[in-house]
């Protein structure tokens, strides 16, 4: 007891430190309990280099300032009780992360405890280790005045001070465009300013404006509502999986069923990219190249093959008409939104439009079944420059109560579907293109709540993405004397999204899903 007295750090291999983070990793897993003095108590993540299982590559007494050891951040666990069965273990593995394969899984004869991590504060930037020495198993005790505590390290919640506004709805204001449509310089100027003291905090809002389309979004949630209430037959009829292609160019995906891909866990979904594009224009057309090149069969189709699996039009009626004409309307959106953003990282409107004049965005309908499973979406950063999100709040609807956000406290909140408005969240190219001024802010998605079991829960989510040939790079307004050296490589959206994506595409005998969402967040984890 007396040596867990002052501050103390628990011990963790890279990348598993970043993960418990940055809310990845809910449960912390070990084979003893956390002793009962550090329950309820900030506790240092001490990050170590990757190293053997079971094996610590860390001395009882560490120096201050050695290498490959670091502070990232401070957590608070709550509870730490044993797994009582393997079955147990195995349905809580969505939280602790823990493989079956891994030399730290479950073992018949042996406890493991899990320790429950109920808030978590990253610091603004990994911290030297300071001296510190073994206490109990991989827990130290640290040199560092008692009195500072991990008050003395910035954190993300320090670093951006307090929240813009909050209102009854949390802390994500809905803000009116508008005033930056149609308004004088001075009314433009203060939606910029709300966007960007919001995003400056958490890159979660709401928009809306005076003419908003509530029956294209109506009509577009009523068309994916009955997609979703069709036969497994007729769904998977209108996948890419079910056409036969002529060439080795783009398809849309179309449908996926629930358990199908990591990120359809527990969901059902139908996708779709560029789908007023028409294959035999684009051979006329002044960007030919751009469309129909190498690089462009990765994102567009080649005559005769489509680029979306459209549903029959005699089974859905108006289903192609209502979901082309919610594209069109969220994608001018995407558009206004450039423009302030542009106008938030002081660049050119046009520099920013002109990225994305042709761009690869994704748009995804989701379906959730009520009583299903356990993980839908694990925490994660969006690979898009923002994301636009409607929810299905009719009377059929089950309750969204499902997408959570990380916020600077630590903790997760509720992110609720709500009328007359589009959710929008920034992605990763937004926060490379500001130097980690804006933020990618971390959010998860959880089994639903509010509805009964069986009752369907779902959205349609656009990730706005740019040309496959435009630059994600830091933008020259954002780095330099003023605001710092750049913090992320130069790379184009082709590269960068292939490299985030890359893991998720080897085998999954061979595939270590943790490092894939590692890779996947990692400029998120940069603030």
């Amino acid at each position: 007891a007396e040596r867990l007295r002052g501050p103390i750090g628990l011990e963790m291999q890279a990348p598993w430190a970043a993960l418990l983070l940055w809310g990845y990793k809910a449960v912390e897993t070990r084979l003893y309990p956390l002793p009962a003095e550090l329950l309820g108590r900030e506790v240092f993540i001490v990050e170590s280099a990757e190293g053997s299982a079971g094996v610590s590559a860390v001395s009882d007494e560490v120096a201050a300032g050695t290498p490959g050891l670091r502070i990232l951040g401070t957590a608070v666990f709550s509870a730490t009780d044993p797994y009582a069965d393997r079955t147990s273990w195995e349905a809580d593995e969505y939280r602790h992360r823990v493989p079956p394969t891994s030399p730290y899984g479950w073992k018949d004869g042996r406890l493991i405890y899990g320790w429950e991590v109920s808030t978590v504060r990253p610091f603004a930037e990994p911290a030297p280790v300071p001296a510190m020495r073994r206490a109990v198993r991989s827990i130290f005790s640290l040199e560092l005045p008692e009195e500072g505590g991990a008050s003395q390290f910035p954190t993300l919640k320090s670093r951006l001070g307090s929240p813009p506004r909050t209102d009854a709805a949390g802390s994500i204001p809905t803000i009116n465009l508008s005033p930056f449509v149609h308004g004088t310089p001075e009314e433009q100027q203060r939606v910029v300013d709300a966007v960007r003291e919001q995003c400056e905090y958490i890159g979660f809002l709401r928009v809306t404006w005076d003419d908003f389309p509530f029956e294209t979004v109506t009509a577009a949630q009523d068309a994916a509502r009955r997609l979703f209430n069709c036969s497994e037959e007729e769904k998977h009829r209108w996948s890419k999986s079910n056409i036969k292609k002529e060439t080795s160019s783009y398809t849309s995906t179309g449908y996926r069923g629930s358990g199908s891909t990591e990120n359809n866990k527990n969901r059902e979904s139908w996708s779709c990219t560029s789908p007023d594009y028409s294959p035999l224009a684009a051979a006329w057309g002044p960007d030919k190249e751009y469309f129909l090149g190498e690089l462009g069969q990765q994102h567009f189709a080649l005559d005769p093959d489509p680029q979306v699996p459209w549903p029959d039009e005699a089974r859905l009626p108006g289903f192609r008409a209502a979901v082309c004409e919610y594209h069109a309307e969220v994608e001018e959106l995407g558009k206004v939104l450039l423009r302030i953003f542009a106008r938030v990282l002081k660049c050119e409107e046009e520099e920013l439009l002109g990225m994305a004049d042709k761009h690869v965005s994704a748009m995804n309908l989701f379906s959730f079944t009520m009583g299903e499973g356990g993980e839908v979406l694990p925490a994660h950063a969006d690979v898009s420059a923002f994301t636009i999100l409607s929810h299905d709040t009719s009377a059929l609807a089950a309750g969204s109560a499902s997408l959570q956000m990380l916020t600077p406290d630590g903790v997760w909140e509720e992110v609720h579907g709500q009328p007359g408005c589009f959710l929008v969240n920034l992605g990763q190219i937004m926060q490379r293109w500001s130097n980690g001024r804006l933020r990618a802010t971390v959010h998860r998605v959880v089994p639903p709540k509010g509805g009964e079991d069986g009752a369907k829960r779902q959205s349609i989510t656009f990730f706005q993405l740019l040309n496959y040939d435009a630059s994600v790079s830091v933008l020259p307004e954002c780095c330099g004397a003023e605001h710092g050296p750049a913090k992320y490589e130069p790379q184009t959206v082709a590269d960068w999204t292939a490299n985030r994506l890359s893991g998720f595409y080897v085998p999954p005998e061979k595939r270590d899903i943790n490092k894939c969402w590692f890779n996947y967040n990692a400029d998120a984890y940069v603030v």
